[in-house]
């Protein structure tokens, strides 16, 4: 191996390394943003749960399931998406923007 080669190999290494810890730091940041979102939409999801299971035509276990993704992003009619709730949490921004900057 020349010496270029040896230092090309050395700095793909290097590179490879840091995006590892990049992308590990980030899966952190993710989770947090989760961890956050779930402390915020768990009240509100367990609210409708409840409400759904006083409903005379409703069971307990079709309120649980219609109810379980509550928060979470999803398509509409007209096919456009709704945003997920709460991901404007600072743990969620930080995530966010840590993401963009490693892409």
């Amino acid at each position: 191996m020349n010496r270029m080669t040896g230092c090309a190999a050395i700095a793909l290494l290097a590179f490879t390394n840091l995006a590892c810890a990049d992308e590990a730091s980030i899966r952190a940041l993710e989770q947090a943003c989760e961890a956050a979102r779930e402390v915020k939409l768990k009240p509100l999801r367990d609210a409708e749960i409840a409400r759904c299971k006083t409903e005379s035509h409703s069971e307990a276990d079709y309120c649980e399931r219609f109810w379980s993704d509550y928060g979470n992003a999803k398509r509409l009619p007209n096919g456009t998406m709704e945003p997920r709730m709460f991901d404007d949490l600072p743990e969620c921004i930080a995530a966010q923007d840590a993401r963009r900057k490693l892409k």
